[in-house]
């Protein structure tokens, strides 16, 4: 240390004659030139914001949530032999029921059944003969009250199954198909002219033009062929109708009517590697039923109102003093509005689970089942959106009860009635366990784009069992109207770029294990995943809270049921505008 200072202190009376003495000072810089080593460091800064940032990204524990609108219309009515079912009906016609039953035994009342039969939470538990009391159908436990009609789950997606046979109709051309999921997307050649060669598929073939089709036949040994255009005009038709140049082909390769299956091709040239693969995309169940928590979501409803009615008592002693069958007043509910909030009182951990491309998982699913367990529904039937079509006015064949490839792989159990003398058994789905798998969606990938493609998604198809609730009598009992519903919703945890890496082993690290090999450019192709909390421009990411070492995803479910055969499903559609020589 040193004291650098050219200034001279003086006495005030050596400065000045008269001039005071006084004492002064000056100050003293002092400046450190030396600095002691210290042999181990021990403090350094933090950044709190780097370590948050680092447990995120190093995170795989998730805690997911959902908020569900329950959509659904009433619509089947029917009638009943079991009393606990008539006695609670939302009536219709309840005058002449009870005009009938004056001189008809045992009396017909017609009715749908109620809002509680379909509702996420049953609310039902003091319905005397029914749910409480005795003798009734079936006691009512409370704790139970969301797991009667349907149960919850997360899934993801685990392997693909290129076996599995799937049908389809088309019912304005009267053509059907029976093919393995491997074999590609099926079709119809629809129109035949000098210019080009049309088809149809019964759904979404995702081609663009300038891409090619793989066919299931060839000619002159050429199955390869570009795609020319899209759409025959028709509003939507570009998803399902494509077409190619006719050069001049003969014969009845491509006449109308002619059926097979496509695979869609990027590069002809490299047609090994740029072909699409078809498959059902099967899900592994992760939770239990248990492990769901389904709760009103507050006090919030839907934008439906709530369709109730009072059944009424009359009195005065004349014969339709009883109009309804429990002789009682009560106010039954055809449909509800409530939403739900379904969350997990579990962490989902993936670490180390990887989808059915062998990649991290980057999808779970909130996997809806319908159980059935009040006994009012057949076994649960299942396919594919494909198959949600009506042949003519009826259900397609797919859907026929003697159709055991429409039959759930989701097991199912019977019970007896407490209530005394009624048979057959009434049937419900069994609840699943962790490790179950069940099949999902008909999906397409392909390794040259690294991309999967949704083509057609799973659905479940609810129908009433007649013995004990008979609905339209103009169907054949094997083959009845039904509810259908999609059990798969996905929930995205992480995002694959929109861009493909391609690297030489040789030059580049840090390779992911699930990139694809291209022998043709002799290197890796991936997409990489994005960090969490980064979402690029083209809106691709995720941002979701993360505290306490888990992500906390949310998303909002439309869950619906749609009716067959009577189009409250159908969203009015806008008609194409009127072409004319005015505009």
């Amino acid at each position: 240390m040193s004291i650098d200072s050219p200034n001279n202190i003086l006495l005030g009376s050596k400065r000045y004659q008269g001039a005071p003495d006084i004492d002064m000072s000056e100050k003293v810089v002092l400046e450190q030139t030396s600095h002691e080593e210290v042999e181990y460091e021990r403090t350094i800064d933090i950044s709190l914001a780097q370590i948050f940032d680092d447990e995120r990204q190093t995170s795989e524990v998730f805690r997911p949530t959902t908020k569900f609108n329950f959509v659904f219309k009433n619509v089947y009515y029917g009638t009943s032999n079991f009393q606990p079912f008539y006695n609670y009906f939302y009536y219709v016609d309840l005058v002449e029921s009870a005009q009938q039953s004056l001189c008809i035994q045992p009396p017909v009342w017609y009715g749908y059944p109620q809002y509680d039969e379909f509702d996420f939470i049953r609310t039902d538990n003091n319905k005397n003969g029914y749910t409480s009391g005795t003798p009734n159908h079936k006691t009512f436990i409370n704790k139970s009250a969301s797991t009667y009609n349907w149960t919850q789950y997360i899934s993801y997606a685990f392997e693909n199954d290129y076996n599995k046979l799937l049908y389809c109709s088309d019912p304005e051309y009267v053509t059907n198909w029976n093919w393995n999921a491997g074999d590609g997307i099926p079709f119809y050649i629809s129109n035949v002219t000098s210019d080009s060669i049309v088809f149809k598929c019964p759904m979404k073939h995702g081609l663009i033009v300038g891409e090619y089709v793989k066919l299931s036949f060839n000619y002159n040994g050429t199955d390869v062929f570009a795609v020319s255009g899209l759409g025959d005009g028709g509003s939507g038709s570009d998803e399902y109708i494509f077409s190619i140049d006719n050069i001049g082909f003969i014969g009845t390769t491509f006449n109308i009517g002619v059926t097979g299956n496509l695979k869609r091709v990027i590069n002809p040239t490299n047609e090994t590697e740029t072909t699409s693969k078809y498959y059902i995309r099967r899900h592994k169940i992760i939770t239990v039923s248990d492990d769901a928590v389904l709760v009103n979501s507050g006090y919030e409803q839907s934008i439906f109102n709530k369709k109730t009615q009072l059944e009424k008592v009359l009195s005065g002693g004349t014969p339709l003093q009883i109009l309804t069958p429990p002789t009682c007043p009560r106010t039954s509910v055809l449909e509800g509005s409530q939403n739900y909030t379904l969350s997990f009182n579990r962490d989902i951990d993936i670490s180390g689970i990887l989808d059915n491309q062998k990649r991290p998982v980057s999808e779970l699913f909130f996997t809806t089942i319908w159980k059935g367990y009040y006994g009012w529904t057949n076994r649960l039937k299942e396919g594919h959106y494909f198959n949600s079509y009506l042949d003519g006015a009826v259900p397609n064949f797919w859907w026929n009860t003697a159709n055991p490839g429409s039959d759930s792989t989701i097991p199912f159990s019977t019970y007896n009635t407490n209530y005394p003398g009624v048979f057959p058994q009434f049937v419900y789905t069994q609840d699943l366990t962790s490790g179950d798998t069940i099949d999902g969606d008909y999906c397409e990938w392909n390794d040259f784009e690294q991309l999967e493609r949704v083509v057609s998604r799973k659905i479940h198809k609810i129908t009433f069992n007649q013995n004990h609730f008979a609905t339209n009598p103009l169907l054949p009992n094997t083959n009845k109207y039904g509810y259908y519903y999609f059990p798969l919703s996905p929930l995205t945890i992480k995002v694959y770029s929109d861009y493909i890496e391609e690297g030489d082993p040789n030059q580049v690290t840090n390779i992911p294990t699930y990139a694809f090999y291209s022998n043709a450019s002799n290197g890796f192709r991936w997409r990489d995943i994005y960090p969490y909390g980064y979402v690029d421009t083209n809106d691709l990411g995720v941002d979701y809270p993360f505290t306490n070492g888990t992500h906390y995803p949310f998303k909002t479910t439309i869950f619906r049921l749609y009716s067959e055969g009577t189009g409250v499903q159908d969203i009015t559609q806008i008609p194409d505008p009127t072409t004319d020589e005015c505009e």
